[in-house]
């Protein structure tokens, strides 16, 4: 069996609705089988050897952190601080949304997480104050997509897992990429609003203003806890899940915010949910062994050198590739296939692991909201009330800003190298 005929069998059963990580490992296993080569005890070997990683146990950790802060109330506090900060300036309401899914993303590390938490609150709130519904959808499925980029990111452990590029430096890799692409998108959301139905809102009393940033005082500290916590070497990024998690707990029992039944919801959610990535991990691991095996990695670098051996245009190039892959593929499966299978490349053209691994991230993350398949922005759709062909005018401009983030960022590789530089050498 061919590696042409492994990838035709992975597009048949993606196109039956198999799930993804059973298309990966069965595709992958038919292939072994098949070709008689190798021991079948391989596949249980291989797909266990995927998932055989202690820097893995941060994934259910900070699963379980982002379920415990859905009902601890920090969701709410944030909401309300950025209101109350910048719910004045033009498509003030949007702004907030982006403010809050920034500071989000610096707890959860997980865009559908919140994009579920901050989009049940701002979405019917946006349309409420006379947004249209396709540029809330968009707002708030595109302000998401900063949680994978800006640390913690759940992307980033499993990047590091696999390539052993140092979680600390790919957390701290992806904050300046992360402030940027928000910048950006607020930006733009100031120059929409009047198209989009904006209307003008009062600015909120000095007093309001200190309450809202004073109530939330405590969620921003575990980002602080988190991030300090690695660098000062006090604990692991495994360990920052376990602190984040326990942070979410406590912090939801204090505030009177967890029963008994919330609780076996949350883990119950948490259990499913790891249980669910993983398994899309273990055959997405399999699948990128047999790919490695076969030299598709030293095929990939010959074919790029026969276009160009110049690193700029092969970055355009992977730019290119990433991007299209992302759209069809999942973020998690497509960085578990393909990245392995790249080190030759990587290697060869001189890339920097840690500023590659940010722009991969970001353009596989981009494909969550492009068209046709777009998970999140589907989601959203679901909250806003309307059908996912009515977003895609308006999600174009938010795409638009991202690939231009992402090509200065892949361009100049400072922003990414920049603080984990200036940290080691502090």
């Amino acid at each position: 069996m061919t590696i042409g005929w492994m990838l035709a069998t992975f597009a048949v059963l993606m196109a039956l609705g198999v799930p993804i990580g059973f298309c990966l490992a069965l595709s992958a296993a038919l292939k072994i089988l098949l070709d008689g080569q190798l021991p079948v005890l391989i596949l249980a070997q291989q797909y266990y050897e995927a998932l055989d990683n202690f820097s893995l146990l941060a994934v259910p950790l900070f699963v379980l952190a982002g379920e415990l802060m859905a009902v601890s109330g920090i969701t709410a506090r944030l909401v309300g601080m950025s209101r109350a900060l910048i719910g004045h300036v033009r498509g003030g309401l949007a702004q907030a949304n982006i403010l809050t899914n920034m500071f989000m993303g610096a707890i959860s590390g997980s865009a559908l997480a919140d994009l579920t938490a901050i989009g049940s609150m701002m979405i019917p709130a946006m349309k409420r104050e006379g947004y249209r519904a396709d540029f809330a959808v968009a707002v708030t499925s595109c302000a998401a997509m900063m949680a994978p980029i800006i640390p913690p990111s759940i992307i980033a452990v499993i990047y590091g897992s696999v390539t052993g590029v140092s979680i600390g430096d790919l957390f701290l890799g992806g904050v300046v990429p992360g402030v940027l692409a928000g910048m950006a998108m607020l930006g733009l959301v100031w120059f929409l609003a009047p198209r989009v139905g904006a209307v003008p809102v009062p600015a909120a009393a000095w007093s309001e203003r200190r309450r809202a940033v004073s109530s939330a005082v405590p969620a921003m500290v575990m980002p602080v806890i988190i991030i300090g916590g690695i660098l000062s070497g006090v604990f692991t990024p495994t360990e920052a899940g376990a602190v984040a998690a326990l942070y979410a707990l406590l912090y939801g029992l204090v505030g009177r915010r967890h029963s008994g039944r919330s609780l076996y919801r949350n883990f119950s959610s948490a259990a499913f949910m790891t249980g669910s990535a993983l398994v899309t991990l273990a055959g997405a691991g399999l699948f990128s062994w047999v790919l490695s095996r076969a030299g598709v990695g030293q095929a990939a670098l010959q074919l790029l050198l026969s276009v160009t051996s110049d690193p700029q245009w092969a970055m355009l190039l992977l730019i290119a590739f990433f991007f299209a892959l992302g759209i069809f593929l999942e973020p998690v499966p497509a960085l578990i296939i393909v990245v392995p299978i790249m080190g030759p490349m990587v290697a060869h053209l001189g890339f920097d692991p840690v500023h590659f691994g940010i722009v991969t991230i970001m353009l596989l993350v981009l494909g969550s909201v492009t068209p046709p398949v777009g998970i999140l922005a589907m989601v959203a759709c679901r909250i806003a009330g309307i059908g996912y062909s009515q977003t895609f005018r308006m999600l174009l401009p938010f795409i638009g800003v991202w690939l231009a983030v992402i090509l200065l960022v892949a361009y100049v590789p400072g922003l990414v190298l920049w603080l984990p530089r200036l940290v080691q050498g502090g």
